[in-house]
C-alpha cells in the first residue's frame, strides 16, 4: 500500500535517493491527555517524550484549559 505513494524517477546511476519530508504531528487537548498521548506513542517506539514540544496554552486551536505540543519528525 504504501508504495502507492511513492514515486520513484528512473535515472542514470545505480542508487536512488529519496528525500523524505518532514512531518509536523499536533497534540490539541487536556494536558493529562496530550502527556498520555504522547507517552503511549513513546511506548510504541515511535517517539521519544523528549521530541516534544513543552505543552503550551492552546489558545483558538483548542477549548478552554487545552494545551499544544508539536512533534516534528
Amino acid at each position: 500500500m504504501a508504495e502507492e505513494f511513492v514515486t520513484l524517477e528512473a535515472d542514470n546511476s545505480d542508487q536512488v535517493q529519496v528525500s523524505r519530508e518532514k512531518i509536523k504531528h499536533i497534540l490539541v487537548g487536556s494536558p493529562n491527555v496530550v502527556k498520555g498521548t504522547i507517552h503511549r506513542l513513546h511506548t510504541i517506539d515511535y517517539a521519544e517524550v523528549g521530541f516534544w514540544s513543552k505543552p503550551v496554552i492552546a489558545g483558538s486551536l483548542g477549548e478552554s484549559g487545552d494545551v499544544v505540543s508539536v512533534l516534528i519528525r
